[in-house]
């Protein structure tokens, strides 16, 4: 009795250990697959960032390469105007260049032929009537036509090439200049603090000159004023001349709009040199222009 007393004792104690254990493996096994399905789940937002982020870098990269292409796109865009630029540039230079050689040829021809001509034939003809004493008033008017196509002729072959700009240089051509412009309309002042005896080089000389000439012409067609000065400096190895005046100014400040008044050419002939050129103006407010060109070696 005592015997199976025992038995029953030991069945039920490894029934209760039993049900526990089978507790305890189920509480486990539950852990588990709450566990693996957290991992399951953590795994899928995992899977989903990673393709979200490939999607994003996608895009990132398709915008990069498409910036890029569009960059490139405009720097070619860019170094197509630049090349047309210089292109236009080269054959405005070009035809300033023929027109300034040109120029100096036909100055040359009419002082050193024509004017010749001009003063030995008036010698022949005073000598003549001198030796016969010859009094005759179609004498007297062919001398006096002669006369004045000698001066004709003189003053065209100053105006295409100055013969103080030849002989005495820069300094002394653009104060002759301002004081030949200068009327009873409008007056030009010149000052300077350059040496009036210095010298550049011929080229350089003359391109400075006719770009002053074209500025002055624009002043005395368009700007309506009544007075306008021209200083030139040195300074950092540049020379530097400043135009203003009194005038009526421009409307705009738009480089298209103030093509008209000659700026392709005299832009033309500055860049030649490596310099620039500002224009600062304003309606009734006058006009204030400032070229900057490297001094030439």
């Amino acid at each position: 009795m005592f015997r199976f007393h025992f038995l029953l004792c030991l069945f039920f104690s490894f029934a209760v250990k039993g049900t526990v254990l089978s507790q305890q493996l189920a509480s486990i096994y539950k852990n588990e697959t709450i566990a693996a399905n957290q991992i399951n789940e953590a795994n899928k937002l995992t899977d989903k960032k990673i393709v979200s982020l490939s999607i994003i870098l996608i895009i990132i990269l398709f915008l990069l390469f498409y910036f890029l292409y569009q960059n490139n796109k405009l720097k070619e865009k860019i170094k197509r105007k630049d090349t047309k630029q210089k292109i236009l540039l080269n054959i405005i230079n070009s035809s300033i260049d023929s027109q300034e050689i040109e120029r100096k040829k036909i100055a040359s021809f009419l002082h050193d032929n024509i004017n010749s001509l001009l003063s030995s034939a008036g010698l022949h003809l005073n000598t003549f009537t001198v030796q016969h004493e010859i009094k005759s008033e179609e004498i007297h008017k062919a001398k006096t036509i002669l006369s004045q196509a000698h001066e004709l002729l003189r003053d065209m072959s100053h105006d295409l090439v100055p013969s103080l700009l030849v002989r005495f240089g820069l300094i002394y051509a653009l104060e002759d200049l301002c004081e030949k412009n200068s009327n009873s309309a409008i007056v030009f002042k010149f000052s300077s603090s350059i040496p009036t005896n210095k010298r550049y080089t011929e080229k350089f000389e003359m391109k400075l000159y006719f770009i002053v000439t074209e500025l002055f012409n624009n002043i005395i067609k368009h700007s309506d004023a009544k007075e306008s000065n021209l200083s030139l400096i040195e300074k950092n190895n540049l020379l530097i001349l400043r135009i203003d005046d009194d005038g009526i100014g421009f409307k705009t400040q738009k480089p298209k709009d103030l093509e008209g008044f000659g700026l392709n050419r005299i832009r033309a002939r500055i860049k030649k040199y490596k310099g620039t050129i500002s224009i600062t103006s304003k309606e009734n407010e006058g006009t204030q222009i400032k070229i900057q060109i490297p001094l030439p070696h």
